[in-house]
């Protein structure tokens, strides 16, 4: 027993070395976020708590379970925010539900080089932020409008969509959401609530379902946009005919009534002078 106190003793000032070596047992500088789109793409962001240096700096991710199938990426300041460094990285293969990985970030801090552990164990399926659908497609009658789009076969049993309309003209701060109520890509809106004549656009964004406990999901960037335009009804058709019709056979029958008291006054006055 002894002889397991003493080896487990040294298993652990072995790792606690080795922590401490690779930066592990300093204080990470800032926060760091890395998602992905659970297909190959990860996208991290790297916000330092204050000013680190020139650089460069690399994120490096080692499978935990696959010898081979690992990644890096240059960390570059952003433009937009400052203080922020972003990198994208593209896997050798799809992400898989059992992956996992080990990210440090390595670079020269003012002169001196660091090694951070900054994820012992990363695991993709508790990272997504998948990708926004695509192909987004509409069709509208008078009784209903149809919109369907597209996203990763094996994905669709697990997702959940946001839905947004509006009309054209307006914002999209004035959209209306629907909830589609299964996870088909696609949804069924009465027709009833589109004006007639008024052109509208919809767009979707997606994320894994909550239900699936083992996942945990960012919404997705919004789609592309559909545009559609409501028919007017069968009804409000057959009167605008009728009216149309009606001021077709106005002009010809207003002609021939003023022709025939015309020829009839001609007629009355040449009798009229036979007489005389």
């Amino acid at each position: 027993m002894g002889r397991n106190v003493q080896q487990t003793g040294l298993h652990l000032c072995i790792t606690a070395v080795l922590l401490l070596g690779e930066g592990r047992g300093r204080d990470f500088p800032g926060s760091l976020s890395c998602l992905n789109n659970y297909v190959t793409t990860v996208n991290c962001t790297w916000s330092p708590e204050e000013p680190v240096g020139d650089g460069p700096f690399h994120l490096h991710f080692t499978n935990l379970w696959t010898k081979g199938q690992n990644a890096s990426c240059q960390l570059t300041a952003g433009d937009s925010v400052q203080d922020q460094y972003h990198c994208t990285m593209h896997l050798a293969r799809q992400i898989l539900e059992t992956d996992g990985y080990r990210v440090s970030l390595q670079g020269n801090f003012y002169g001196s080089n660091h090694t951070y552990i900054t994820f012992p164990e990363y695991s993709p399926r508790q990272h997504i932020k998948l990708d926004p659908p695509s192909n987004i497609q509409s069709n509208i009658t008078a009784s209903k409008c149809q919109i369907w789009w597209t996203v990763p076969s094996y994905l669709d049993e697990i997702l959940q969509y946001q839905l947004q309309y509006k009309e054209y003209s307006t914002s999209w701060e004035a959209a209306l959401n629907k909830t589609p109520p299964s996870s088909l890509p696609q949804i069924e809106i009465e027709g009833t609530e589109f004006r007639s004549g008024i052109s509208y656009m919809a767009r979707v964004r997606c994320k894994v379902s909550e239900i699936e406990d083992s996942y945990h999901s960012q919404w997705s960037d919004w789609s592309q946009t559909t545009v559609f335009q409501r028919e007017g009804s069968s009804e409000l058709s057959e009167k605008l005919f009728d009216t149309r019709t009606l001021q077709f056979l106005i002009i010809p029958l207003s002609f021939g009534t003023l022709l025939y008291l015309f020829w009839n006054c001609k007629l009355s006055s040449r009798a009229n002078h036979s007489t005389s």
